[in-house]
């Protein structure tokens, strides 16, 4: 955004500030939130923020792109102050005159000559991808010129904005690097990134990005490198290194060092992303982060093979992961009476498991004692607040949507689980008979997700027993009650968790996690973090009419 600095700090702090109220809250801000105390006194009508790139890339090709540009109108959190009408947004091509052409694309804006004009539909925030952009025939890489912007509506104050226009970009891709195996926990590794030019135009600035899945961590020893220890607490590592360097089109380059790494002691099937971007040397790149203390990273000539825009390279050590079930007793009662049941799964390592696709690591399959069938499942937020809490139902060897009145169901259990981690689902169950001490059995078994390999060192404790009155296998300390907590069994044997239901009646907990709000907090989190992100467009006015 360019202007004053009074009028920058005006457009970043509140639009940051709406977005994540809106984001939050759904509904509106309050001066309290939106507006700080040392900041330019309050606005007396709302005003219009521009979102547009600094720069914008047109192939040399002719191939038509369509721009992330929008607005919003934002009043600090004032209040009493009367909605915008008549929103308009004008783009002004007139600038890239025999460079690029534009071309209206969304139903709310028309074409007329070098300009489009979008019409507010009532939602006062710009449309999405208004217009494209094409290359002139015979324009070369390195041809520039100026896209303006303009928003005027009544009742609030106009905003404008320019982007600058090149023809052509560079593009940086990384090459493929050798997986390693049969290493050690805890052993050092490196990666000796090399990275080529596949544009038509030479670089500004350069970043690669390498995240680690868990049991990878890298060492924080370059100055021109932010490291972040992982997302949320999450073991996943993450770096980003920046150069603002010129590499021509073609010419191929590598870090002047590997970058430092090591595998955790836990360390068992990992891998790491790699992904570089050429940015304009106005663009910004703070990642978050804390940068090395040592000397920065240079490129260097180098060679390399198979360019991709990411790769993926894994590191395998020897090591192993016990999950085991968790089983439970349930306590005796009478024919349609309701109670409480906790079973789930543990890792009791050594080694941390992680799915390279995001999918889940292991299921506990359940099948429920005859006599006995589910009413409602949920999940424990804790410790894994990226379990879904979606048991299936699992009849014939094939999965459907959870439905109640079943004894066999399928529980996933989420990405990653870390030594010592495991994962509890709680089902309220109905009896369909009496049920005395003894009466009935069912199991609890811990199936390894898709492609995963254990090397599992006790599969003896892959299933536990769910018993009525009585417990067939020794107890962990301490167990999971009822009313939440999470299971910690002895690594050495298959465990059972004593959960007793304090009476017949039904209890309160409903059958998703969605409904209990587990993972609500990180889901708004999250929303928030995504509004704030680069390129975020989408605003709204930041109150609504008074009734």
């Amino acid at each position: 955004m360019r202007g004053t600095w009074g009028e920058m700090w005006r457009k970043g702090r509140q639009l940051a500030a709406a977005t994540a109220a809106i984001a939050l809250t759904g509904v509106g801000l309050t001066s309290a939130t939106a507006r700080a105390a040392d900041g330019p006194p309050p606005p007396t009508q709302p005003y219009a923020v521009i979102t547009a790139p600094a720069q914008i890339a047109v192939p040399a090709s002719g191939t038509a792109i369509a721009p992330e540009v929008g607005y919003g109108f934002s009043d600090d959190g004032v209040d009493g102050l009367p909605l915008p009408e008549n929103a308009k947004l004008v783009i002004d091509a007139s600038g890239l005159k025999g460079i690029a052409t534009i071309k209206a694309k969304n139903a709310q804006c028309t074409t007329d000559g070098a300009v489009v004009t979008c019409l507010d539909n009532g939602n006062l925030h710009g449309p999405f991808e208004p217009f494209t952009l094409s290359a002139v025939a015979g324009t070369k890489p390195g041809d520039t010129g100026t896209l303006r912007y303009e928003v005027t509506a009544d009742k609030a104050t106009p905003d404008t904005e320019t982007s600058k226009v090149v023809i052509g970009s560079p593009k940086i891709q990384v090459a493929a690097l050798p997986a390693r195996s049969g290493l050690t926990p805890g052993q050092s590794v490196d990666y000796p990134v090399v990275l080529r030019n596949t544009g038509d135009l030479p670089t500004e600035q350069i970043t690669v990005r390498l995240t680690g899945s868990p049991g990878v961590t890298f060492a924080g020893k370059h100055s021109n490198c932010l490291y972040l220890p992982g997302d949320f607490g999450r073991d996943d590592a993450d770096v980003t290194c920046v150069f603002k360097t010129a590499i021509a089109p073609g010419d191929t380059v590598g870090f002047s060092d590997p970058l430092e790494g090591s595998l955790g002691k836990d360390a068992f099937h990992t891998w790491t992303d790699i992904t570089a971007e050429a940015l304009p040397a106005s663009s910004g790149t703070d990642t978050g982060g804390t940068p090395g203390e040592g000397t920065a990273l240079t490129l260097t000539p180098a060679t390399g093979k198979d360019f991709a825009d990411s790769h993926r390279v894994t590191y395998d050590a020897d090591n192993a992961a016990d999950l085991l079930a968790v089983g439970a007793v349930l306590a005796p009662g009478e024919k349609g009476s309701t109670h409480p049941l906790a079973f789930g799964l543990r890792n009791a390592g050594p080694a941390v498991v992680a799915h390279p696709d995001g999918k889940p690591v292991a299921y506990a399959e359940v099948t429920l004692p005859e006599g006995v069938v589910a009413k409602s499942v949920r999940v424990d937020e804790e410790p894994d607040d990226q379990a879904s809490g979606n048991c299936y139902t699992y009849t014939g060897g094939k999965t459907s949507p959870f439905e109640p009145g079943h004894r066999r169901y399928l529980c996933p259990d989420t990405v990653s689980e870390e030594s010592g981690d495991g994962q509890m689902y709680r089902f309220q169950v109905g009896y369909e008979k009496d049920l005395a001490a003894g009466a009935a059995r069912g199991t609890v078994t811990v199936r390894p997700g898709d492609g995963i390999v254990l090397n599992d060192p006790d599969q003896s404790n892959d299933e536990a027993a769910i018993t009525v009155g009585a417990s067939s296998s020794p107890s962990p300390s301490p167990s999971p009650s009822a009313s939440g907590g999470s299971a910690t069994p002895s690594p050495s044997a298959s465990a059972t968790a004593s959960v007793t239901s304090g009476g017949s009646g039904t209890s309160g907990t409903s059958g998703s996690m969605a409904a209990t709000g587990a993972g609500f907090l990180p889901w708004l989190a999250a929303a928030a973090a995504a509004a704030l992100g680069v390129g975020a467009i989408v605003f709204a006015m930041s109150r609504r009419r008074a009734e």
